[in-house]
Order: structure tokens, then C-alpha cells, then sequence
């Protein structure tokens, strides 16, 4: 066998990811408050770009309804949009004037000359969009009269405390292992292991902490968490400490061996009961935002007409104004070769950037009508009619990538008449109907049956997973008792059995 070396050409075609491509793909995943970071970020490097706060922007890209409307804009975005960028990468580099309600279905909007920069930069900057002044004055009172963090509270009220500049700092160290429930995450003698301190130092910083408000923070256990919040109120007593002690006995429903342990009446543990259901077991929770919406929505859904108006939340939405006369200016004063280059770099960049961002908002309303445009039951009669839908049903009815609708639907939150919902919830799989002339149902509609026939039931008589199983076949939807479980365990509804206990447990009041 011999073996030899040689030179070759070969032609072969292969895609490039540029940087401006994986910045335009980078955009699109932001929500509107990344995005804002992210452009005053880019400003500051560009001397030639100014990044135009939200309540001020005048170039309304047009909201997106059903019907004719979202088929129309589709048009425009299949020739335009950020899949055409992510074959070459180029698509978006030249473009001098911006998008407006008026040009954005043009694919050739970028190539006119003939553009009054000076006079409508000062239109903007005199003007004010009194929709976006409008925009979400709802939305913001709700995030401004949201409770504060559980660490805010405590760091609060350490700072006020009496405590010495060395105590605070030994506070500040257990607060740093609050549980969202208000609870101590780990012990004391953990903790001063871990960092060094002297449990004897950190004991009376702890009984000082669990004087806070509210009662019962700082506690290790339910017992102590209630017993605080017992001695905070005076209702302490030898017969509720041994109540107290035995409190997995009223976890099991064992009353009567609850009863004999206190050597109390029946009226009497009735009594402790009903002290106890007045206590807060989490007193943490509530300053537990994880339920409520993280930053504000990025789009609004609203009925306009009889139809589902899908809109930008233009108070939050960012937008960039390029200072062309001022590039013009250095271009005449400059001569140096790296000044003229770097200044052309930087007004390249600029106009780049403002094209990739109404690109960005013309693709989200674009995707994001198209979502409401299949999910209309959902909001029109609540979320046990939410359809099934997969990223493919929308990039295929978009004729966009599969990927650009997840990177897109990734991080978005979405206002609607019943909520704030990441609009990547709208999406849920399927599950088979056992007629054909019944609409397949979604995995997300089915929980939300779960829900409700667990909250219709009789707490005394509740339903198995075999029960919610056969009451959902009838109504035409094929499921397991398995998935009932599955499905029962992710909406964290216990068992049947947990079920009735508890309800014994709340009878006895």
C-alpha cells in the first residue's frame, strides 16, 4: 500500500454565524427590560446611538388582530424577517430608516435616499405617544403595590434593630439562610461551623431575630414557628406544649391519641386546634413573589371590536434614535483613516441595531398573534379550554423556523383579561380524543380539569385518581389513572386519602 500527499480544491457552501446574526438572535430571546439593558450597554460604546426611553416612543409598529391583519404582516415578515437573516447573515447590515405602522409590510423600505433624519428626530423628541403614556397603568400599579422580598423586610428591620455594627453582621448571616418559608434553612451549630462564629455568639443574635415581625421567622421547625407565635399572643400553656410535641399525631388524624396525651376534653383540643389554624406556619410566604409576575409583561392582549388585539407594551418597549446629523458633521471634520473608519464602523452599527430591534418587534407581534389567534377559547371561556399547540403548528402558520418561535416565546410575559402568563404557556400537547368528532385536548386543559373536579368534590367523600379517570373519559378524552396521578402530583393536590384526613382534621372545628 503506498501512501501519498496532495493538494485539493474543493467548492462547498456552508452557513456562517456572524456576530451580528448571533446578535440579532441574542435580542430576539430578551424580554423588553433585557433589551433596554442591553441597548444602553451598546450606546454607551456608540457615539452616534441614544437609546430612547419607552414612554416616549412614537414609531408604533401596528398591533396585530385576527383575520386579515396577522395573514397580512406574515407577508412581510417571511421576506424580511430574521429567518432570512439566518441564511446569510447579511440581511440586516445596510438599513438606513426606520420601520413605521405605514412602510412595515415594504421589503424595500430600507432603500430609500430620500430621508428628513434632523426633522424627524426633533418630531420624536417633541412628541410624546399618548398611548404609551396609557400603556399599562394597571400592570404598573400592580408591580409598584407588590410586597417587598422577605430578605428587603428583614434587612429592614435589622438595620433598625438596637443590635451592635457586630451583631448586625452575625444577622445578616442567618438571614442569609431564610427558606423562602420564613424559616432557619440550616442550624445554628451548621452555620457557625461553616462560617467560623461561635454558637454561643450566634444564639442570642437568633432570639433576637425571631422577635421580628412577623412572629414565627427565624424558626427551625413548625414546632417552634408556632410556639413563637403562641408566646407572642399569650395563649402559651404546659397542656398546648404537649400539643405542640405531638403534633405529627394531628398530622396522622389521630385525635383521640392527641387527646389522651394532653389529658384534655374534647372542647379543650378543639380549642388548641382552632388557636393553632389561627397561627401562620410560613409566616414567610407571604413576601413569596414567585407567583406573581417578575417584570412587566412585554405584550398585551385586549378585545378590540369583538376581536383579540395583540399589542407591544410600549412602556416598558425601548426604541434607538440615531444621530445622523452629527455623523455627518464628523465626517466632514475628520481626516485621519482610523477616526473616518471607526466612525463609519459606529453609524453602521447604530442603523444595524435599529433595524435587527424593529425586526425583533415585528417577529414577537407577529408570533405572538398567531399564538392568540389559535388559543381565542382560551381567553374567551378560561383555561380549560386551552388547545393543544406545538412550536411547529405556529412556525409552520408564520412560515418561520421552529427555533425563531422558541427563541422568541422563551422569556416573554404576556398581560390578558385573566392574567400575566409566559406566553410559552400557551403551548401544551395533546391528548387523544376517543371521537373523532371531538377536538383533541390539551395536557394543560386537563389539569385545569383536574382542578376544578377536585375543588367541586365533597371533602368528606373525595375523588380517586379512578374517579377523575372515568369522569373525564365521559366527557371524551381518553386517560390514564396513572396520569391522572402524574398530573394530580405536578398541581400538588394529594391523594384521595390526605384528602379526606385533612378534611376529618378540619371537621373537628
Amino acid at each position: 500500500m503506498q501512501l501519498s500527499q496532495s493538494l485539493r480544491l474543493k467548492q462547498k457552501q456552508s452557513m456562517v454565524m456572524t456576530p451580528r446574526l448571533q446578535q440579532a438572535i441574542r435580542m430576539l430571546q430578551m424580554n423588553n427590560l433585557d433589551l433596554q439593558t442591553y441597548l444602553e450597554t451598546e450606546a454607551l460604546e456608540n457615539p452616534f446611538m441614544e437609546v430612547q426611553q419607552a414612554d416616549t416612543d412614537n414609531e408604533r409598529l401596528p398591533s396585530i388582530s385576527e383575520g386579515s391583519e396577522v395573514e397580512a404582516l406574515n407577508g412581510a415578515a417571511a421576506d424580511t424577517g430574521l429567518d432570512r437573516a439566518m441564511q446569510d447573515g447579511t440581511a440586516m447590515v445596510e438599513d438606513k430608516t426606520p420601520a413605521t405602522a405605514e412602510n412595515v409590510q415594504e421589503t424595500n423600505q430600507y432603500e430609500s435616499a430620500e430621508f428628513d433624519f434632523e426633522a424627524r428626530l426633533n418630531s420624536q423628541m417633541s412628541t410624546v405617544s399618548q398611548a404609551a403614556e396609557n400603556d399599562w397603568d394597571m400592570i404598573s400599579t400592580r408591580i409598584s403595590e407588590r410586597a417587598i422580598s422577605l430578605m428587603a423586610h428583614v434587612e429592614k428591620q435589622i438595620e433598625l434593630s438596637q443590635m451592635s455594627e457586630t451583631q448586625k453582621i452575625m444577622a445578616y448571616v442567618l438571614a442569609s439562610h431564610l427558606e423562602p418559608s420564613g424559616w432557619l434553612g440550616k442550624s445554628l451549630e451548621d452555620i457557625a461551623e461553616e462560617k467560623g462564629l461561635d454558637i454561643e455568639d450566634l444564639t442570642p443574635i437568633l432570639q433576637n431575630l425571631q422577635s421580628l415581625e412577623p412572629t414565627g421567622l427565624f424558626a427551625r421547625d413548625l414546632k417552634e414557628c408556632l410556639r413563637l407565635q403562641a408566646l407572642e399572643q399569650q395563649t402559651i400553656t404546659p397542656q398546648f406544649e404537649v400539643f405542640l410535641n405531638h403534633l405529627e399525631l394531628l398530622a396522622l388524624g389521630k385525635l383521640d391519641v392527641l387527646q389522651r396525651k394532653c389529658k384534655c376534653s374534647e372542647a379543650d383540643l378543639r380549642d388548641m386546634l382552632d388557636t393553632v389554624r389561627s397561627f401562620d406556619p410560613k409566616p414567610g410566604m407571604k413576601f413569596d413573589d414567585s407567583n406573581e409576575i417578575i417584570h412587566a409583561p412585554d405584550l398585551v392582549v385586549f378585545k378590540k371590536e369583538g376581536n383579540w388585539v395583540v399589542d407591544l407594551n410600549r412602556s416598558t418597549l425601548p426604541g434607538i434614535v440615531i444621530d445622523e446629523k452629527y455623523a455627518e458633521e464628523l465626517d466632514r471634520k475628520i481626516k485621519e483613516k482610523e477616526a473616518r473608519e471607526f466612525s463609519a464602523n459606529a453609524l453602521s452599527s447604530a442603523r444595524w441595531l435599529k433595524r435587527a430591534m424593529e425586526q425583533r418587534n415585528n417577529t414577537t407581534l407577529i408570533i405572538s398573534a398567531e399564538i392568540i389567534k389559535q388559543q381565542t377559547a382560551f381567553l374567551d371561556k378560561g383555561p380549560t379550554h386551552l388547545k393543544p399547540l406545538l412550536l411547529r403548528d405556529v412556525a409552520k402558520a408564520v412560515s418561520m423556523h421552529e427555533s425563531t418561535v422558541s427563541r422568541v416565546t422563551s422569556g416573554i410575559m404576556i398581560e390578558t383579561p385573566i392574567g400575566c402568563f409566559p406566553l410559552k404557556s400557551f403551548f401544551s400537547v395533546s391528548l387523544n380524543s376517543q371521537s373523532d368528532s371531538t377536538e383533541n385536548a390539551s395536557a394543560a386543559a386537563v389539569r385545569n380539569k383536574i382542578q376544578e373536579l377536585v375543588n367541586r368534590e365533597s371533602p368528606s367523600d373525595p375523588l380517586s385518581d379512578d374517579a377523575i379517570a372515568e369522569i373525564i373519559c365521559k366527557q371524551g378524552i381518553t386517560l390514564a389513572r396513572r396520569t391522572v396521578a402524574k398530573y394530580r402530583q405536578l398541581l400538588k393536590i394529594p391523594s384521595s386519602t390526605e384528602r379526606r384526613r385533612r378534611a376529618k382534621i378540619s371537621n373537628l372545628g
